[in-house]
């Protein structure tokens, strides 16, 4: 249901919603704070939904506010919270604050649905968002980012309400999120590398910006003529190579094309009785420069990293190569075999100063 299409009879609910350019930059604590304000203004203001993720001061914020119960799911033998919209309406507020508009729940109800209805009932709704879950330009902030958004909103939804938007300088946003103020200190690593790199979070704004003007079209026109996706390049290491070297040199290109880097391992069941060590190291590694992580099966390396390559359409790729004269000679038959299965994708070769 439209906010628009309200019961005549009644005065809907005015829909104010939160607009994120990022995660982190603090859409949920701007909503908290409005509702707070109103609540001193006497008006009957509860929570029906808030992610605190964790965040001291979102739950600071929240603390002073009435939070109407989940409702309680069974699925596949777990139980889950979602809204209770029912409860909500029960308690008849003025306000309702209800995070993340895009959330759908495990049994299938959009958390847009249940605002839609509490709208319709006469009840002011405030809720979140980011720019990437908006239907009309997800396509553009997975381009931008190089990570989709699975969860989307239409526009007209939004845009029939009011809309702020909410923005942090991406240096202030890595600094939280590198501080553990928006993630566990242990995984943000991978995101500071990759979606929150700054090219990125500026790309993001400028999204949101052109979208609340309407003006996207007009300042992403470029996209329409981009050659394809962000670009790759591979780290292909295996339980007998000496990888590390493999995946700073890797990591080093892929910083300067400004691409997507994937650490490729590639299980040749050699049986040297290395593969869980090095299964782990590898994957660190890839958390730890932002690299998304694959693992492949075959007993031919050559075959199956042209294979990989292939599939991702990757432009370039960094094998080791070994110092034996007899292993120089099979990893350079790998090479060029590779070149030859894959005769777009560049292929280096490095040499490992350490074992991996």
């Amino acid at each position: 249901m439209d906010p628009s299409s309200a019961d005549p009879g009644n005065r809907p609910g005015r829909l104010l919603t939160f607009l994120g350019t990022a995660p982190g930059v603090g859409k949920t604590y701007r909503m908290l704070t409005e509702g707070r304000r109103r609540a001193q203004s006497d008006e009957k203001v509860v929570i029906g939904w808030v992610e605190r993720h964790g965040r001291a001061a979102t739950g600071d914020q929240a603390q002073s506010l009435p939070i109407v119960p989940p409702r309680r799911v069974m699925y596949r033998g777990a139980v889950f919270e979602e809204l209770d919209a029912t409860g909500v309406l029960e308690q008849q507020p003025d306000v309702v604050l209800v995070d993340e508009l895009a959330h759908t729940s495990v049994d299938g109800r959009t958390r847009r649905q249940d605002v839609a209805d509490l709208l319709a009932a006469g009840i002011d709704v405030m809720t979140t968002v980011n720019v990437a879950n908006l239907m009309s330009v997800r396509d553009i902030a997975a381009r931008i980012t190089g990570v989709g958004a699975l969860e989307g909103v239409p526009d007209d939804f939004v845009r029939a309400g009011n809309v702020v938007l909410v923005d942090l300088p991406s240096e202030a946003l890595r600094r939280r999120i590198a501080s553990g103020q928006v993630y566990s200190v242990d995984g943000v690593g991978g995101a500071l590398a990759n979606y929150f790199r700054p090219s990125n979070l500026a790309g993001l704004t400028d999204l949101a910006s052109a979208w609340l003007e309407g003006t996207v079209d007009e300042t992403f026109s470029f996209l329409d003529h981009a050659a394809g996706d962000r670009p790759k390049v591979i780290a292909g290491v295996s339980s007998s190579s000496r990888g590390a070297s493999v995946i700073e040199r890797a990591a080093v290109l892929a910083g300067d094309d400004d691409a997507e880097l994937l650490v490729v391992h590639v299980d040749v069941e050699d049986g040297l009785g290395r593969e869980h060590d090095q299964l782990d190291r590898y994957r660190q590694m890839a958390d730890d420069v932002g690299a998304r992580y694959r693992e492949v099966h075959g007993s031919d390396a050559a075959a199956s990293l042209a294979a990989v390559a292939t599939d991702e359409r990757a432009r370039r790729m960094v094998i080791a190569a070994q110092g034996s004269r007899l292993t120089k000679l099979l990893r350079r038959s790998v090479a060029s075999r590779i070149r030859r299965l894959a005769p777009s994708v560049q292929v280096d070769e490095v040499r490992a100063s350490s074992p991996g």
